[in-house]
């Protein structure tokens, strides 16, 4: 029951937008965001060193561990290839006898890359406390997957034939 008054008029219609419910939506939208965001985090604590040294694959300790995922995915535990239940095997006996259970982990530049995840669960795995990954090289100075003795060799068959 719509009554006239005298002297009022109509009011025009109001064009402003109301901006109250999208207001409403961008805060709930924030909250969401800030309680998913630290679930999506997932952090490794990584040790690095103050000055890095380059060290040569001759030049390393003796009883240095260091294991590597070869070019076409196989694995080798100081230039020695073997299988990867095998090289869990080596890696776990070697580390038991040691106070440092530290081994190293490197890769040729065209390994798989879930190959080389799957070496250093395995190595972590088998005991060791702390993993060092070698820098990345070139296809030509990896030789952690060429036995010490047949590295020259090697070399001499990877070398492109004159003429």
């Amino acid at each position: 029951m719509a009554v006239k008054l005298k002297g009022f008029k109509k009011k025009p219609p109001n064009s402003d937008i109301n901006v109250t419910p999208l207001i409403d939506v961008v805060l709930v939208l924030l909250i969401i965001f800030m309680v998913i965001t630290p679930i999506l985090i997932y952090e490794m604590a990584v040790n690095l060193p103050d000055k890095t040294e380059t060290v040569q694959q001759e030049d390393m300790p003796k009883d240095q561990l260091v294991a590597a995922v070869c070019r076409d995915g196989t694995y080798a535990l100081n230039r020695k290839p073997m299988k990867l239940s095998e090289l869990h095997e080596q890696v776990r006996k070697r580390l038991r006898v040691r106070k440092e259970k530290v081994i190293f982990v490197d890769a040729h530049p065209d390994a798989p890359y879930d190959r080389v995840i799957e070496l250093m669960d395995m190595v972590r795995d088998a005991g060791a406390e702390r993993i060092g990954v070698a820098s990345l090289k070139s296809a030509e100075d990896f030789r952690a997957c060429t036995p010490p003795d047949s590295a020259p060799a090697a070399a001499a068959a990877d070398a492109p034939a004159a003429g």
